[in-house]
């Protein structure tokens, strides 16, 4: 019985060692996935995908790679080369890693053994001998990714040595994977994290637990866990032992008001934009709710134990991301919503100083009062305790405690993240953050210069609790309990506000919308448009930013987990999915897939024959900014990766210019889109919230 025990464990064992990863440094070589990312999945054109192993080796040596990869040599006569490996190699010559006339390792035909053939980016094919050194070409069969599935199985696996730590992640058909990475234990709550340094053996297979949330918040799964500090890593190309060729990085903060969402959510962690725009992504998640926010003046209760993951995660970022083919020197963040709120703040604080290079802010929720303004106007803690302190203090019975922060630190976690009551806005602590707001004209108070991408949605308050039911209902109707339930939602009674926002209006959805349209516009400038014109203005008046380049989009796909049927294009017989070059309210979010590439992979099919393209060209601004501060993509660059729909689109509507406060423009984000003037200058003015709202 024993011996049959024995030679059970013998056997799987065996099996174990037979399908352990590759460590990348036994590889010997650079890797990068050649596979041309167009955003239609399976049903692109661009079917072939490889493997280059960058290394000179000998053919042998070559398969050698291949075979640890769990794959072969690759082959012309069983995928076509010109069908996305061709224009995948000729962006390595762009990139300057080899000549036109270099040649790469194919496995030999059937009728020819014994001698070996190589093939030029132009498709020549030649025989060789086999002693000679080339990089090679293996065969690459990740398996295709969506919001439903992943195969991270043994044969896609591969361990990374990063520093002291053996990380093992996988690759999909796009890009290479590693997810639920800790970048920080858990410090205990109401306490700043502090970078995790592993060492051993790391497994990034699986996302990481997300951190406790509304439960009410869309589009998110509910509870969570306090221990929840992972970040996800998505990059086309995995260096060799000397770190060179090393990638811009985005880190992207996710949205969902700081009390809700994840850096996983709906799994995806960046690979199809990390494809597209060779750039390495970084999502992360960081504490939310009352576990994020809670300051109660009194206590060593602070606040911003959020924003201090972020900081957290970065310093991880710049310590480790060269091992996953990331320049810790060129990080751009990025986010929607609170995620934006996010990049704000890290501009704000001395403690992300160096840490990054630029940021992109979409939909941020500003305003000069209440609650979307405290996105951007931050608060004391002595308000954010009378605010949401007290009332927390007082529901969790910790109020007449004699220790309320051992009180506080020592409940049920799900007592606190199930309270009606939640924490979730930034606090001056004089640790994080030394002033209420950037000092943006040049006045007292910290700011980093970087570049920024700034803008919004052009309808963002379609997704702000406005009752569609009746669409003959006045904008007064409309807004009067939204400023009696709400009153950070608006200054100014309604009836006041619409007669001073009579301003020509946008076209508006078929049907008697105007109201809607009056009401949207409103809370579209008031929560998030103006705010960001006015930052845009005074961070180039007195070059207190770097260069900055303003949008609004004008076409938006609101993510199916968080929408609303007034924010859908109207369906026709021809558009049973919607026509979106027709009129329809552009909200809150309905950006985000376009900017990350995820449409298709979250399930949102195309609605017409623009929305693919209208992708491509969105993720190619995007990474272009991040890689050069600048999203005008060079002509060359989009040539060598085989980029025409792009290339074409920016050919027929111009370069997006700079921001001039003197000549304001913004880019108009639509198909066929380009500069116009800035738009809801007049309406901000009026509104009280003017360009010159921080002068």
């Amino acid at each position: 019985m024993r011996s049959s025990v024995f030679a059970v464990l013998y056997a799987a064992s065996c099996l174990q060692q037979a399908i352990a990863a590759p460590s990348l440094s036994s590889l010997g070589s650079a890797l990068t996935i050649l596979k041309e990312e167009d955003f239609l999945a399976q049903n692109s054109t661009k079917t072939a995908s490889a493997i280059l192993v960058e290394k000179d080796k000998t053919y042998a040596q070559g398969q050698s790679v291949c075979s640890q990869l769990t794959e072969d040599v690759w082959s012309p006569d069983t995928q076509d080369f010109s069908a996305g490996v061709n224009s995948s190699l000729a962006y390595q010559i762009y990139l300057g890693k080899y000549s036109p006339v270099q040649l790469f390792w194919i496995k030999p035909s059937s009728g020819s053994p014994g001698s070996c053939r190589a093939i030029k980016v132009s498709g020549t094919i030649k025989n060789v001998p086999c002693s000679r050194r080339l990089p090679t070409l293996c065969t690459h069969s990740g398996a295709w990714s969506n919001f439903e599935f992943t195969d991270n199985s043994a044969p896609y696996q591969i361990t990374v040595p990063a520093g002291p730590m053996q990380v093992t992640g996988f690759r999909d058909k796009y890009g290479w994977r590693f997810d639920g990475i800790k970048y920080a234990d858990f410090p205990g709550r109401f306490r700043h994290s502090k970078v995790r340094q592993a060492t051993g053996a790391v497994s990034a297979l699986e996302f990481g637990d997300y951190c406790y949330q509304n439960e009410g918040w869309r589009g998110g799964p509910v509870g969570g866990n306090e221990d929840c500090l992972y970040l996800n890593i998505a990059t086309p190309y995995l260096p060799g032992a000397a770190k060179r060729n090393l990638k811009p990085v985005l880190f992207w903060f996710h949205g969902g008001g700081f009390t809700g969402n994840s850096g996983n959510i709906r799994n995806y962690d960046g690979v199809a934009m990390a494809a597209r725009g060779d750039i390495v992504v970084v999502k992360i998640n960081y504490r939310l709710g009352t576990f994020g926010y809670l300051a109660i003046d009194g206590t060593p209760i602070k606040g911003n134990y959020g924003f201090g993951d972020m900081i957290t995660a970065l310093k991880w970022v710049k310590r480790n991301i060269r091992h996953f083919g990331g320049d810790p020197n060129k990080v751009t963040l990025a986010g929607d919503s609170a995620g934006a709120a996010s990049v704000r703040a890290m501009i704000a604080s001395p403690k992300a100083a160096g840490l990054f290079h630029g940021g992109i802010l979409e939909s941020m929720p500003s305003g000069w009062r209440g609650y979307p303004g405290r996105f951007t106007n931050y608060t004391t803690i002595e308000e954010a305790t009378q605010e949401t302190g007290n009332t927390i203090l007082q529901m969790t019975g910790c109020n007449t405690a004699a220790n309320k922060a051992h009180c506080l630190r020592n409940l049920d976690p799900n007592v606190l993240n199930l309270l009606p009551a939640r924490a979730s806005v930034p606090v001056v602590d004089y640790h994080i953050f030394y002033s209420r707001t950037l000092p943006i004209t040049g006045g007292a108070g910290y700011m980093n210069r970087v570049p920024v991408l700034i803008g919004a949605n052009r309808d963002e308050g379609g997704m702000t609790g406005l009752d569609f039911t009746d669409p003959n209902a006045s904008a007064v109707d409309l807004l009067t309990p939204i400023a009696a339930r709400s009153s950070y939602f608006l200054h100014g009674e309604p009836k006041d506000l619409v007669a001073m926002a009579a301003l020509p209006e946008f076209p508006t959805p078929a049907g008697p919308y105007g109201g809607q349209n009056v009401s949207i516009r409103i809370l579209t400038d008031i929560n998030f448009k103006c705010e960001s014109w006015a930052t845009a203005y005074s961070g180039r008046k007195h070059n207190t930013l770097g260069d900055v380049y303003t949008f609004t989009f004008n076409r938006t796909y609101q993510p199916l987990w968080w929408t609303g049927s007034q924010c859908e294009p109207p369906k026709t017989a021809e558009h049973p999915l919607g026509d979106p070059d027709q009129e329809y309210f552009k909200c809150h979010s309905g950006e985000v897939d376009f900017v990350l590439g995820m449409t298709v992979y979250s399930g949102e099919l195309p609605r017409n024959e623009h929305d693919i393209p209208f992708q491509q060209l969105i993720v190619d601004y995007w990474s272009s900014f991040i890689k050069s501060q600048n999203p005008n993509p060079p002509k060359a660059y989009l040539k060598a990766r085989n980029y025409w729909g792009t290339l074409n689109q920016i050919e027929a509507t111009g370069q997006w210019h700079k921001f001039n406060p003197y000549n304001r423009k913004m880019r108009w984000l639509q198909w066929n889109g380009g500069q116009v003037d800035l738009d809801e200058e007049e309406q901000c003015e009026v509104l009280d919230l003017p360009l010159t709202f921080y002068e």
